[in-house]
């Protein structure tokens, strides 16, 4: 069944009649459906054309496989998204769902390259205390991905199985209820996506799949967001999702420690929970964290962390480094390209812009952008 699916994905010429062909050959002469392939041109029927597009399919399986011996998983992907030219039919295509999927598939690489480097530093470790290591390979990565997916099967109600953390994306979650759910990546940008930011009608589908993760929950329902992610391995500094401004303030209850105190900034649009600042769960939550810059409590904290607090700058240094934007003002980000900026919120270190970029409109913290005012 995998390999009818690839068969002619995308498309090498080899159509229905072909397929036909070489299942009336595995048939009659009691064969695999693969083993059938490499007698293709043997099968009644088949089209001249459409041998020669199998031979090449073959032959291009044959290389890939030889490549998996020898070669890192990312590799191996990477040569198979880019040969196989899967890769450039979905770069190509105009359907927005493709562009998700280009995203999956890089995501996987990125997986694969991690499963890489922590077999190699495991493989390091061994070697100096004198031990063996199983290298990084193709099979010992699916391995890593088979037990994954282990992992994230549904657990049932049944009591003995309390205590299971399920990991889901939100269609999977549809239908289902847990005692206590985490909605991570509350953040404009990842969700909603990026893509939805600047269309009205994906934006509402973001909107209708953020209600179906807030209402799995039947006990306990936990928000989070990142200040700083890694994507497409640079930084990407979000502001938190405006579907946070939407849940009822009196129905939040914060739960921040103090040793979690952040350099978040922003104006009515916070950390965990739905409105605010990052703050300590005892803090007022009016009031703004005081973990701005090189203060007594950033120096504190940052000595915890094991960061040196001279190089922390001071909330003026970092007010500095802003650029002075006005409504209408002309600017470039480093990734998003020209824009114009719509909306001003917020002072000093907490000041934010909301930028149109022609094809989505986003809420930029000015502090860490990588923006040049034009």
């Amino acid at each position: 069944m995998s390999i009818r699916r690839i068969l002619n994905t995308p498309r090498r010429g080899i159509g229905d009649r072909a397929v036909g062909a070489v299942e009336a050959l595995s048939s009659r002469d009691r064969i695999s459906f693969g083993a059938a392939l490499r007698r293709a041109e043997t099968a009644p029927g088949m089209p001249a054309r459409a041998a020669a597009s199998i031979a090449d399919f073959v032959s291009l399986l044959d290389e890939l496989r030889e490549m998996s011996v020898v070669a890192p998983p990312e590799e191996i992907l990477e040569a198979v998204l880019r040969r196989t030219g899967y890769l450039d039919e979905l770069e190509e295509s105009t359907d927005p769902q493709d562009e998700g999927r280009v995203e999956n598939l890089m995501e996987l690489v990125s997986v694969a390259r991690e499963y890489t480097e922590r077999v190699e530093l495991t493989a390091a470790v061994a070697e100096e205390n004198g031990e063996t290591a199983d290298p990084p390979s193709l099979a010992g990565f699916l391995e890593q991905v088979s037990l994954v997916a282990d992992a994230d099967e549904i657990p049932s109600d049944d009591p003995d199985h309390g205590g299971v953390v399920t990991l889901m994306t939100l269609h999977t979650a549809k239908g289902l209820e847990f005692p206590v759910v985490f909605l991570t990546g509350l953040e404009d940008g990842v969700f909603p996506h990026l893509r939805s930011l600047g269309d009205t009608h994906e934006l509402e589908e973001e909107r209708r799949l953020a209600y179906v993760g807030i209402t799995r929950a039947r006990q306990r329902l936990y928000f989070s967001r990142a200040v700083t992610r890694s994507s497409w391995g640079a930084a990407s500094y979000n502001p938190a999702s405006r579907f946070l401004d939407e849940v009822p303030e009196e129905m939040v209850r914060w739960e921040r420690t103090e040793s979690a105190y952040t350099t978040w900034s922003g104006s009515n649009r916070g950390g965990v929970g739905a409105r605010g600042e990052a703050r300590d769960s005892r803090a007022d939550p009016r009031k703004p964290s005081s973990f701005v810059g090189n203060t007594p409590k950033a120096a504190e904290i940052a000595s915890r962390l094991g960061i040196d607090s001279s190089r922390l700058a001071t909330a003026s240094e970092l007010k500095n480094d802003m650029p002075s934007l006005e409504v209408g003002d002309r600017v470039n980000h480093q990734r998003w390209g020209m824009g114009r900026v719509k909306a001003i919120e917020g002072n000093g270190v907490r000041a934010q812009a909301q930028i149109d970029f022609g094809d989505q409109v986003m809420w930029i913290v000015l502090r860490h952008a990588p923006l040049e005012k034009l």
